[in-house]
């Protein structure tokens, strides 16, 4: 064979190929990890349900069970964060679970979807699952249209019936790794895979380059998702276990910064007993699917006092805060007056001191980033000060990077 056939030979596409036809080596860029040793991880996933549901943790297994006893009972699990998808990357997503099996009037899904913000979330679908209800199958949502839905019995590369290229017949009632990588551009491959002793088999490949036209979801920055409905008697159950979201090569960090401030208007922080509302961020709630990394914020001393700092996720604070949108970019910024005193803190992230009559830049490193709950009620990331002396003017601004 001549050196130039030999480049055109495309090697077989199997688990060591990612989506796009690159081999794969052990360097994965990790944008998500969940493992639920502890809780249910409530500063990453947000729960909602209607009905006679259960809903338990346990530190033995490291799972959360699902659980439905009555027709009309759902409860669905989401990751507050969405996911950015670099083009020209493979994105690839585990999920392990068990439990997985048909049950009657019972409909289980787990992937990488998101939906309308209004319950019981049923409208809009916008992406990427495994769904046990009737059969199991693969299903590709775009805002609300079905792209495709396949049963397992109609899976074009494995069965998983023993009747496979594998030879495999999956139980599913056991422990079940689901594998999902896909390329979007807008119209690239989907793949879909069940991982067994260590090995991924691919069972299904949705193609869309030069088959289909328009994009075959809407958006390829998505949250990691499980859900459980019952519409029905009997009673459902779903383990849902472990889950890892990963860019296939470096995550560059690309896309815009931007920045904010009080234009000259200083809060004025005069009880040293009171933590007052400085400056907030969060999402816009169109652009939920936007992801974004705060850099850290800017606080400065106008009178001689100095003044404690936090940096806190969803505190609780007295009265109302206008927020505002910022031109060009997927977040809205609040500025705290006086009558916004803090309560409870919500999640600190990050604390320090300020000099009287200083200027400080403060850094921000957190995995934690901008995200929302299912119902679409956006994070607030706040800039909140407590004065050391009675008479604090301070100027506030807060820095971030929108990735894409």
């Amino acid at each position: 064979m001549s050196f130039i056939e030999d480049v055109n030979v495309q090697e077989q596409d199997t688990g060591n190929i990612d989506a796009f036809g690159r081999k794969r080596v052990s360097q994965v860029t990790t944008q998500f990890d969940m493992k639920q040793l502890h809780d249910q991880l409530p500063l990453f996933i947000d729960f909602d349900s209607v009905g006679t549901i259960s809903n338990t943790h346990s530190t033995t297994d490291a799972n959360t069970t699902l659980t439905t006893s009555s027709s009309g009972d759902w409860i669905k699990a989401q990751t507050k964060q969405r996911f950015n998808y670099q083009s020209g990357k493979s994105q690839l997503m585990f999920l392990t679970c068990t439990n997985f099996e048909l049950e009657t009037n019972v409909a289980k899904k787990i992937g990488y979807f998101s939906s309308s913000t209004v319950s019981p979330y049923t409208a809009d679908l916008d992406g990427l699952y495994f769904e046990s209800s009737g059969d199991v199958s693969i299903n590709i949502w775009k805002t609300g249209t079905n792209i495709e839905t396949t049963k397992q019995s109609s899976w074009n590369l494995d069965t998983m019936d023993g009747t496979g290229v594998s030879g495999i017949t999956v139980d599913w009632s056991k422990n079940i790794i689901f594998c999902i990588d896909f390329e979007w551009l807008g119209v690239g491959r989907v793949r879909w895979g069940l991982v067994i002793d260590g090995l991924i088999y691919y069972v299904h490949e949705s193609l869309h380059a030069n088959e289909t036209t328009g994009v075959y979801m809407s958006s390829p920055n998505q949250p990691l998702r499980w859900e459980l409905i019952q519409s029905g008697a009997g009673s459902g159950t779903f383990k849902f276990i472990c889950g890892s979201v990963n860019s296939e090569g470096s995550l560059n960090q690309v896309g815009k910064d931007g920045g904010i401030g009080d234009d000259g208007a200083h809060l004025n922080a005069n009880n040293t007993s009171t933590w007052y509302y400085a400056i907030g961020i969060k999402l816009t709630s169109t652009r939920l699917d936007t992801l974004i990394d705060v850099l850290g914020a800017s606080l400065k001393s106008d009178t001689n006092d100095s003044f404690e700092y936090r940096i806190c996720m969803n505190p609780t604070y007295a009265g109302t805060v206008t927020y505002n949108s910022v031109t060009d970019y997927s977040i809205e910024y609040g500025l705290g007056a006086t009558a916004n005193t803090v309560s409870a803190f919500g999640s600190i992230l990050k604390a320090g001191f300020g000099d009287a009559k200083t200027l400080i830049d403060v850094d921000l490193k957190t995995a934690l980033r901008l995200g929302a709950n299912i119902d679409g009620t956006p994070d607030e990331l706040i800039v909140m000060v407590k004065p050391h002396g009675s008479n604090l003017d301070i100027h506030r601004a807060i820095n971030w990077r929108e990735l894409s």
